[in-house]
């Protein structure tokens, strides 16, 4: 008696090509959610990377603006400057009081503060010394990068600003301008658009006259 054969048929070479296609397209399918899934976290912790940075940077700007002192000073070629000054529409310095000094150190607690745009960067420039002798250099920090539509005004009698102390004729001593009653900064962030923010100055306080140099 014959008996009959019982096995299990191969895989012909086309199945063979269409499993390895198919799995082909389950890996590339897999490899693209993945990659997709990395990018959509990497954007999002450059995001949360950019939100503290622009938080930090107005959390500071705020700081120094609600510190302004009325201090007069005297620039690096003798010229006396105001306690505020605005002499462009993307350029705002000012003396800042409450510079700690733990070591009691024999200097100032007023610095001289100016921020300003420059190439898309907003920096932040600090003069130790009030009244600067000629070649003084500010210590520079970069705050926020890649802005446009930068913009500073000052807030006075209820008016805004491009400038300050306003225009007037030349006898006026506008180192005793006094200080407006607000600043208003505006940008476009790349991420977060335009940014805007009204930070108020300490009020009631006259200018005080700056030192004279030696």
């Amino acid at each position: 008696m014959q008996t009959s054969k019982s096995g299990h048929r191969g895989f012909t070479l086309l199945e063979l090509l269409v499993a390895i296609a198919i799995l082909g397209l389950i890996s590339v399918g897999a490899y693209k959610l993945l990659s997709d899934t990395i990018m959509v976290r990497e954007r999002g912790q450059i995001q949360q990377q950019q939100l503290r940075d622009l938080q930090k940077a107005m959390m500071l700007i705020q700081r120094d603006v609600q510190q302004a002192t009325p201090r007069a000073i005297r620039d690096e070629f003798g010229d006396a400057q105001p306690a505020v000054y605005l002499p462009q529409p993307n350029v705002l310095e000012f003396s800042r009081r409450g510079w700690r000094n733990p070591l009691q150190q024999t200097r100032s607690e007023i610095v001289r503060l100016r921020y300003r745009m420059e190439g898309g960067e907003l920096l932040r420039e600090r003069w130790d010394a009030l009244d600067r002798a000629r070649m003084t250099q500010p210590e520079k920090i970069v705050l926020l990068e890649n802005l446009s539509d930068f913009s500073i005004q000052v807030v006075a009698n209820g008016n805004r600003l491009d400038s300050w102390p306003p225009l007037s004729s030349p006898d006026v001593d506008r180192s005793k301008a006094p200080m407006p009653q607000a600043v208003e900064l505006a940008f476009r962030h790349p991420t977060f658009g335009l940014i805007k923010r009204i930070i108020l100055l300490p009020q009631g306080a006259q200018p005080n006259a700056p030192t004279s140099q030696d």
